[in-house]
């Protein structure tokens, strides 16, 4: 093994060690389930409005709207976790609150029973949803870690530029699909550009040659750099690169 592999790996056991990750991974792998059990409590509606049809209660198309098609809209999209989701949820969660309101008044303070089940079932969803840690995972696609790829921390020096104009750049992580480069001087979001990536374990291939794409730019003291996409590399790349990330972690 050589020293700079050595100290690679060492620098991935101290960040495996670090105490703030191990608690930060710890409270975000309870989170799919939490979503799943909170975005499931609007089966009740939809429930409830079958229960009210077999009792022979008729409704209109409207009802057919807000307990059948909206709760539907809402499962798929909080479960999925997508903007939309969370933007039906708010819209389900007012009407909804409107109409039992309107309803309860109406009948001459009728049912309380079930006014209060739908306000429980409103105040658990939203307190939950709303909360901005799992907010933020409906408006960040890189907050949603059970869909990346596994990321490998290191400090590898590699090569970027366009044309023949190249330059050294420090790889801060890198994963099978994409890295993240520090640099002082990032390209422009979207833009592509080649890279050259020396493979520091035997492997079939010894350095990683393939085209990047910007995907996001970080200003961020201490951070400054570019989330890049890897851009159709051959399949001898892509073994290699599987291999070396799933060797370090």
């Amino acid at each position: 093994m050589s020293s700079e592999t050595a100290l690679i790996r060492r620098i991935m056991c101290q960040y495996q060690r670090s105490s703030s990750l191990s608690l930060y991974n710890e409270f975000m792998l309870k989170r799919p389930l939490l979503i799943i059990v909170c975005s499931l409590l609007f089966l009740y509606l939809p429930f409830e409005f079958g229960w009210q049809m077999a009792q022979g209660i008729s409704h209109n198309w409207m009802d057919v709207v807000l307990n059948v098609v909206m709760p539907g809209l809402v499962l798929w999209g909080l479960i999925r976790v997508t903007r939309i989701g969370w933007y039906t949820l708010v819209a389900i969660v007012s009407l909804w609150g409107i109409r039992d309101l309107a309803l309860y008044y109406s009948q001459n303070h009728g049912s309380p029973s079930a006014l209060f089940l739908h306000i429980f079932i409103y105040a658990i969803s939203l307190a939950y949803f709303i909360n901005p840690r799992v907010r933020r995972l409906y408006f960040d696609p890189k907050m949603r870690w059970w869909r990346t790829k596994p990321r490998y921390e290191t400090h590898l020096p590699l090569m970027v530029g366009v044309g023949t104009d190249f330059q050294y750049r420090v790889l801060r992580n890198i994963s099978e699909g994409g890295c993240f480069v520090e640099t002082d001087a990032p390209f422009a979001m979207n833009e592509r550009f080649d890279l050259s990536l020396p493979l520091p374990i035997p492997l079939n291939v010894s350095v990683l040659q393939t085209t990047g794409e910007v995907r996001w730019v970080s200003t961020q003291v201490g951070k400054t750099g570019m989330g890049v996409l890897f851009l159709n590399p051959d399949k001898n790349q892509v073994r290699a690169l599987k291999e070396f990330v799933r060797n370090q972690l």
